[in-house]
This record gives C-alpha cells, structure tokens and sequence, in this order.
C-alpha cells in the first residue's frame, strides 16, 4: 500500500516572509487612502486660509528676517507656521483678507498681514498687502511708524478684547476712517477665529446613529459568527438594511460624501453614527479580509443580489475575459475623475457620478436615476454588474481590503500608487492647472 502524498508545509522563514509582505501591503494601501485624504483637505484648508493672493515668502521676511518657509496651520486660526532654515517656528502670519473684507475704511476694505511670536503672545509686525481705500490715505498710514508700532504692544488675545471704540488704539490724523477700518479688520479677523474655535457643536448621539451601528453590529455578527448560516436571517437584514438605509434615511456611503469630509472635516460629533459606518467600511476589510459593507449593509448591492435571482443561471451573460479586464477599469477611471473635479473645483455634483443618490426618490439627480436603473437591469444579466464595474466607492473598499499571507502586490497598487502622485501634482500645481484650461 503506497503512502498518500502529504501537503508540504511552508518553512518559518517563508511564512515570516509572507507575513511581512501581507503587513507591508497593508499598509501600503491604508497609506495610500490618508495620504490622498490629506493632499484634498490640505489644499483646500489652504484655499480658506491663502484666498486669492496667497502670503509670500518675502512679506514675512520684511517682518521676520530669518524666515524660510511657510506651512499651513489646520487649526480654526487659519494662518500659517513661519519657520526657520531648521523648519523651526519662529512666527506666526495671517492675514485679514477674505475674512474681514466686509469692513469698509474710507472708501475699500484693507487687506493687512499680521506677524506674531511663535506663541502669538505678541505681534512683530504689520504691513498692509493691499487696499481699496486712496493711496494717499494708505501711505499716509504706512509711514506713520508709531501707528504701526503701535501693535506690537498686542498678542492675540490682546487683540480679541481690544475696545476699538474706547480710543485704546486712535487712528492716524487725515487717515482716521483708513486706519480705524485696517484696526477694526485686524480685530474682527482674529474674534473671527477665536469663534469658530469655540464654536465647536455639541456631541449628539440621536436614534438614527443608535440604528446604523445597530445595523454596522449586525453586518459583523452575521459575517464573522454562526449567524451566516441562517440564509432567511441574512436575507432579512439585507432586506431591512436596504430599506432603512437607502430609501428612508439615504445613509449610504458615497465619493461625494467622503469628499465633503476630505475638504473640510469628519462630523463626528453630529452624525457618529454615519462615521462609525464608514470606519467599519473602511477598517474591517483593511483587517479581516471581508468587505461588509459591500455584501451585507449597502442597498444597493442588495438591490442587486435580489433581482440577480429573477433570472435563472442558465440564462446569465458570460462576459468574455478581455471584456471583463475593459469593465474594471471603469471604477479606477472614476477614481481619477473624481480627484480632477474636487482639485480643479469643477462644476460637477459628484452625487451625479454614482447610483446611491437615486434612493431618496424626492431629491435624486437624474443622472443617479439613470446610473441606479442601468445598474439593476444589468444586474439581471451579470451578476453584482454594478459592483464590479461601475461602483468607486466599493471600489476603494476593495483596494484596502487584505488578502492574508497569498497578498501580492498587484496592478490595483500600482493604480493607487499613481492615483496618490496625481493628488501631489493637484496639491501643488491646481491653480496653474487651472489657468491652463482657461487660456
């Protein structure tokens, strides 16, 4: 009697390899996923505190010889971090425009640049950018040096309390309303940020997010526990998942949702229940290989399976390989689209781009109409349709999701490679790429 042939189990050494290059790619990917997240919101936090003539360099450096670069603070205040040649601070600089530009001098709103310490305990410097008051009137006050001396005996807060109106600070004779409107601008620019830092909302916690991370536990329960085997308990939450979340509530994971946070900021303390959705989405492929988002809780790829099971198997289109290799790259096409309307700011609503806006009937775009219906019907024919060709929210999921120690580095990680250098180049170059279409 012959002996049956054993399986041969992989040494250490190459499971340990294996292990590292499953880890590796890991994080690769989620790295790809916040790096491209930070490249949309830094522009943009960089729009809201640059504006339309951003602060130089060499501005600064009138007022702080030793600076050498510039980097934009996140934070409410809205400035920027003036550093040395050893990237250490040494300053502080915002600016009073757009933010304060209803404030009218003589005649125009002054746009005036501010330089604090480090600690912004204490101003070094102003200078006046630019002005829609008369020249004469602006000159008059830039060549007054104890006027503009005169605020270097302020830091921020300082500033914040200042009473204007109590002649504290007195605007420069024959330039009085000029040099009253560039004080009161500085004022009502740094209480503008002061505000918004305080005005952070409340956490609330309703029974609409009490009901979508009960559903977030129910795609975890029947996925990962002996749930899965009750196929009527399956169907029944995907049925109800569908219903609640897509055509009553229309809490459903979306490219233009998740560029709305990129640009400004998650909502966590408004909407923690729509947040925890989307970390589930995003981390629990990224750690257990099972994307449950996509095949238990989104409504439409239920809508999908359902109508899936109208048509028998044997009446199902058998989609030739070199076809189905076109098909998928339409989500990774999308992808690329979708980073080139939020960089260049295109008029383009991103909600038009894919079906789940279709589900609240009473405010759905035609385009979703279109896209939703064209992806059921398809759905009848080849199986999930929608999901594999023409979904980019499901499409992200898919790239971070794991696939264990058989991991390879594949053709989807050299496209996020790629799709993360566009989002660098429309960091940088957005403006000039801008110009560009436009002559």
């Amino acid at each position: 009697m012959t002996d049956l042939p054993q399986a041969v189990k992989p040494s250490p050494t190459k499971r340990r390899a294996s292990h590292f290059k499953s880890l590796f790619l890991k994080l690769y990917r989620i790295a790809i996923l916040v790096l491209i997240i930070f490249l949309i919101r830094d522009y943009f936090v960089r729009l809201r505190v640059q504006g339309k003539a951003p602060i130089e360099l060499q501005e600064v450096q009138k007022l702080l010889p030793a600076a050498a670069s510039l980097q934009v603070d996140h934070s409410e205040r809205r400035g920027l971090f003036v550093l040395d040649q050893a990237q250490e601070p040494i300053g502080y600089a915002i600016r009073t425009s757009p933010v304060s530009d209803d404030i009218i001098g003589y005649c125009g709103p002054s746009d005036t640049l501010i330089v604090f310490t480090p600690q912004a305990d204490r101003i070094v410097g102003i200078s006046i950018r630019s002005s829609g008051d008369t020249t004469s009137h602006v000159n008059d006050i830039r060549q007054n040096e104890y006027w503009m001396n005169l605020w270097k005996e302020y830091g921020w807060h300082d500033i914040a309390d200042v009473d204007l109106r109590s002649g504290e600070i007195e605007g420069v004779s024959g330039a009085t309303m000029t040099s009253m409107g560039i004080a009161h601008a500085i004022a009502h620019r740094i209480r503008f940020s002061e505000q918004k830092t305080q005005a952070d909302p409340p956490f609330q916690f309703r029974a609409k997010d009490a009901a979508i991370i009960a559903f977030c536990i129910g795609a975890c329960l029947i996925t990962f526990t002996r749930l899965k085997r009750i196929h009527w308990l399956r169907k029944l939450y995907k049925l109800v998942a569908m219903l609640y979340l897509g055509f009553w509530t229309g809490d459903l994971l979306a490219e233009s949702l998740f560029a709305g946070w990129a640009r400004y900021a998650v909502p966590w303390r408004t909407v923690s229940g729509l947040v925890a959705l989307a970390a589930v989405a995003v981390l629990i492929p990224w750690t257990t290989r099972r994307n449950v988002y996509c095949q238990s809780i989104c409504p439409h790829g239920t809508a999908q399976e359902f109508l899936g099971k109208v048509i028998p198997p044997r009446s199902k289109w058998k989609i030739r390989p070199d076809i189905k290799r076109a098909l998928r790259w339409i989500p990774p096409l999308l992808i690329g689209l979708i980073l080139t309307i939020i960089f260049l700011r295109l008029p383009i609503d991103l909600a038009e781009l894919e079906a789940f806006d279709a589900y609240l009937l009473t405010s759905a775009g035609i385009a979703s109409i279109i896209i939703a219906v064209v992806g059921l019907v398809a759905s009848l024919f080849v199986p999930q349709a929608y999901c594999h060709y023409g979904c980019p929210t499901g499409a992200i999921f898919e790239f971070v999701r794991s696939h264990g120690r058989a991991d390879h580095f594949g053709r989807s990680d050299l496209v996020g490679g790629l799709f993360l250098l566009l989002a660098f180049v429309f960091n940088r170059y957005a403006e000039q790429i801008q110009q560009l279409l436009l002559s």
